[in-house]
């Protein structure tokens, strides 16, 4: 346990380094992409997100009681096999990866025309089969509701009483505020229509199934192992690889290309980087809806105004 916590963050921090170096070194696009005239969505993607951190940092050290809530934490993983429990996870996320390729190879067989609307509806029956149901039956009830410890860790995720614990809505205000002020003036928002709240009720539940699945059952078990910040770059480096990989079949991904490495390398630089934030919120305040907030927000900001979502 201790050299998993001494060396978690190491290694998994020269993981990321290599899933960015590797691609930026063999694929010429992705180099141009990023010292090019690119270089503005990777402004977009970290200074709001640097900013977010410092920001809550400064929260949680002025009016924050994070060494409590970490007790509550310990106590509620305690009983539970980590390791195990781990390996559950990955099993689902596999899962997870094959089903949504499973789903776009028999639209593609059968030749349907995979509008928008049945493209969200795959990723989100996905998300919520495999990141969200069956994850919470075997992680959070893992053979120990008997005691009511199986319940102790989405209670203190998704019911937040402590005042202290919503001033992580202040970073993510700050965050969402500057990737407005940097994203909006070049691509307009979607206006106000039924489409646009359907598909942002569709990603309000994708990014609760992820932010439970990812921040508060991986990254929370991770941090148990590998110390808070080997949990959040161990988190972010997983969270970044999964995108890359299900691009070709998502609805939600935002990544341009269909090469995988191209696609990893551009997710290290931009998903990665926005989940090293999310996680530094789970992180502080242990309250999952302050992520889905902001993620719901950079949905619809980087949603075309058209609503014409590229689908494979």
């Amino acid at each position: 346990m201790t050299i998993v916590r001494r060396w978690g963050l190491t290694g998994w921090a020269l993981l990321a380094v290599v899933l960015l170096v590797v691609p930026m070194l063999t694929h010429p696009a992705l180099r141009a992409d990023v010292l090019g005239d690119s270089i503005v969505l990777f402004l977009v993607a970290w200074s709001p997100m640097l900013v977010g951190v410092v920001m809550a940092w400064a929260m949680v050290r002025g009016f924050g009681a994070r060494e409590q809530l970490d007790r509550r934490v310990s106590q509620a993983m305690d009983g539970h096999p980590i390791n195990r429990e781990l390996v559950w996870l990955a099993l689902f996320l596999v899962c997870f990866v094959l089903s949504m390729a499973l789903l776009s190879l028999l639209f593609r067989v059968y030749g349907a025309q995979i509008g928008a609307d049945l493209a969200m509806s795959a990723s989100l029956v996905s998300r919520l089969l495999f990141l969200f149901t069956l994850p919470l039956l075997v992680m959070d009830r893992s053979g120990i509701t008997v005691d009511g410890k199986g319940t102790a860790m989405p209670a203190i995720a998704l019911k937040v009483a402590e005042a202290w614990r919503w001033l992580g809505l202040v970073p993510v205000a700050i965050a969402l505020s500057l990737v407005g002020y940097l994203i909006i003036p070049h691509g307009g928002v979607p206006a106000l229509s039924f489409p646009l709240f359907g598909f942002v009720l569709a990603f309000a539940v994708i990014a609760v199934c992820e932010e439970i699945f990812f921040r508060g059952m991986m990254q929370t078990r991770l941090e148990i192992l590998m110390g808070r910040w080997g949990g959040i770059v161990a988190t972010s480096v997983v969270f970044a690889v999964t995108y890359a990989v299900i691009q070709p079949y998502d609805a939600v991904s935002q990544l341009p290309g269909e090469d995988l490495v191209y696609n990893t390398g551009l997710a290290v630089l931009t998903y990665a980087a926005a989940s090293l934030f999310y996680g530094y919120l789970w992180a502080c305040f242990r309250n999952t809806w302050l992520q889905v907030g902001m993620r719901i927000g950079m949905f619809v900001m980087i949603m075309p105004p058209d609503l014409d979502l590229r689908v494979g």
